[in-house]
C-alpha cells in the first residue's frame, strides 16, 4: 500500500464525512416538497449505539487526521503505528459527539406548553400589571427557557397604594381566560 493510496482513502473518508450530511439535507428539502423522506426513524442501540452523522463526523475526524498525519506514514509499520491512534481519536469523537450532542438533543422534548400546564406555576413579572392595562409575566418552560404570556390581575387582588405589581414580583398564576388571552396572577408573598 503506497501513500497514494493512503492520501486516497483519507480524501474518501472526508468527502464521505461531508457528503452524506449534505445528501441528507438536501433529500430532506426535496422530500418535503414531494412528501417523502429516508429517515426510518429507526437506530441501533448497544454498547455505543450507531448514529449515522456521529459515523461521518468520525470519518472526517480520521481523515484529517490521515492527511495531516500522512507524512509519518513511510512504510506499512509506520502507517500502522499512527493509524491505531487515529482510529481511537475516531472513535473517541464518535462517543463525545454522540454522548454531548445527539443524545441530548433526542432526549430533549420540545413540545409547547399548554395553558393548563402554565396555571398554577410561578412566573416573574416582566412588565407591570395595573388595575387597567395588562403585564406581561415570564414563565420557565421545561427546558429552562423562559416564556412571555399575557397577565391581568385576579379578581380577588386588592392592589396597594401604588396600583400596581412592579416588574420582577414573583406571581402565581391562578387562571386563563381563552376569549382574551391571557393569564391571572397575584403576588406571589403578598
Amino acid at each position: 500500500m503506497s501513500i497514494d493510496s493512503l492520501s486516497t482513502i483519507f480524501n474518501v473518508c472526508i468527502l464521505t464525512g461531508f457528503s452524506i450530511p449534505l445528501l441528507s439535507l438536501v433529500t430532506a428539502a426535496v422530500g418535503s416538497l414531494f412528501d417523502f423522506s429516508l429517515d426510518t426513524g429507526h437506530h441501533i442501540d448497544g454498547w455505543v449505539p450507531f448514529n449515522l452523522m456521529s459515523a461521518c463526523f468520525a470519518l472526517i475526524v480520521f481523515g484529517a487526521l490521515g492527511r495531516f498525519l500522512e507524512h509519518y506514514m513511510i512504510n506499512l509499520l509506520s502507517a500502522v503505528i499512527v493509524m491505531v491512534p487515529m482510529l481511537l481519536l475516531s472513535f473517541v469523537a464518535y462517543v463525545l459527539l454522540y454522548n454531548c450532542v445527539i443524545a441530548k438533543l433526542k432526549s430533549s422534548n420540545p413540545a409547547a406548553i399548554t395553558w393548563y400546564e402554565v396555571v398554577g406555576a410561578v412566573g416573574k413579572l416582566t412588565l407591570r400589571v395595573t388595575p387597567d392595562s395588562d403585564g406581561i409575566v415570564s414563565v420557565p418552560d421545561s427546558t429552562g427557557a423562559n416564556i412571555s404570556y399575557n397577565a391581568r390581575a385576579c379578581d380577588f387582588y386588592k392592589f396597594d397604594v401604588t396600583g400596581r405589581i412592579e416588574p420582577g414580583t414573583e406571581v402565581a398564576i391562578t387562571g386563563f381566560d381563552k376569549d382574551a388571552n391571557v393569564y391571572y396572577v397575584h403576588p406571589l408573598y403578598q
